[in-house]
């Protein structure tokens, strides 16, 4: 008969490696989410999409910096920007200096929509109809 305390060993121990399963997975979602945004500026922007359709340029992509933004010299001696995703689409996007331009832009324009509705919900949650009756306008601080 296993002894109580071996018991409550292997059940915490199952218990902390599926709390680390359930984080990777929720980082791994995240990364997702946020490769998936990105990949849509660029796509808005003006970028191409390059697949990674045959195993060589697989192996290309694989070899390149991931989900960073490059910049490099193009074969005509213009910028050229370049985004390698080979985890998520396994595609590379390749832009000039105006889909950069546009793709910045966007970006902007993105972050200002997310603070305005960041602080469109803070302001809500600041009405007295967000706390009970007999709750102040503003919580005491502790």
């Amino acid at each position: 008969m296993p002894k109580p305390t071996s018991v409550r060993f292997r059940s915490a121990l199952l218990g902390a490696g599926l709390l680390s399963l359930a984080v990777t997975a929720g980082c791994t979602m995240i990364e997702h989410q946020q490769a998936k945004s990105t990949e849509q500026l660029l796509a808005a922007g003006g970028f191409s999409i390059k697949a990674a359709d045959t195993p060589e340029k697989l192996a290309a992509l694989e070899r390149m910096k991931q989900r960073k933004l490059l910049r490099r010299k193009g074969p005509d001696g213009n910028p050229q920007f370049l985004f390698a995703d080979a985890q998520f689409c396994r595609c590379l996007y390749v832009g000039d200096e105006a889909a950069y331009q546009n793709f910045q832009r966007l970006a902007v324009e993105q972050q200002i929509a997310d603070d305005n509705k960041e602080a469109a919900l803070d302001a809500s949650m600041d009405s007295p109809w967000a706390y009970d009756w007999w709750s102040p306008a503003y919580p005491y601080p502790y």
